[in-house]
């Protein structure tokens, strides 16, 4: 009677967990594109002539990360797409 309660839940574990999957691959692609954003910003010449305060580097660091999610969210689905079907090839397979 167990076993058969476990089947009926299975489709809705297997959701779940591709949903979960889906969204840990768009948040490793996020954060990918937010750590090349970060470096091209970072590579950009500073003059001193007026100071950067540590709120305006946490607001361009939560700005850049902002712009890296809504760039995973608009254009860059296939990558996620990639992403999940990579994952998915290894958690689905059988261990030995």
């Amino acid at each position: 009677m167990e076993i058969n309660a476990m089947s009926e839940f299975t489709p809705i574990i297997k959701k779940d967990h591709q949903k979960a999957l889906r969204k840990a691959a768009a948040e490793f692609a996020a954060y990918l594109f937010y750590q090349i954003f970060k470096e091209m910003q970072d590579s950009i010449p500073k003059s001193g002539l007026i100071p950067e305060t540590n709120g305006e580097k946490f607001y361009k660091d939560m700005l850049l990360y902002e712009y890296s999610k809504k760039l995973m969210e608009m254009q860059m689905k296939p990558l996620t797409d990639m992403i999940v079907k990579s994952l998915a090839k290894k958690s689905y397979a059988p261990s030995r």
